[in-house]
């Protein structure tokens, strides 16, 4: 074996904002889209997406350790 490898698992990031959206959305088919309760929940819709950031994935060190233990296998 001359080079051990282990490919990551790729994770779907959990939805962020979701909630806002659903309610938004509700809003939007229970009443008038242009009321005060629905221009709440697009401008806490908005705030969630202007500071939501894509989470960083946990860097793996098993690569490394393969690639230490690799000569000794």
């Amino acid at each position: 074996i001359p080079k051990l490898r282990v490919r990551p698992k790729k994770e779907k990031p959990a939805p962020q904002c979701a909630v806002q959206m659903v309610a938004l959305t509700t809003c939007w088919t229970m009443g008038s889209p242009d009321s005060e309760k629905c221009q709440t929940l697009a401008n806490n819709l908005a705030r969630c997406m202007q500071g939501a950031r894509a989470p960083k994935p946990p860097k793996s060190n098993i690569n490394w350790h393969l690639a230490r233990l690799g000569p000794q296998v």
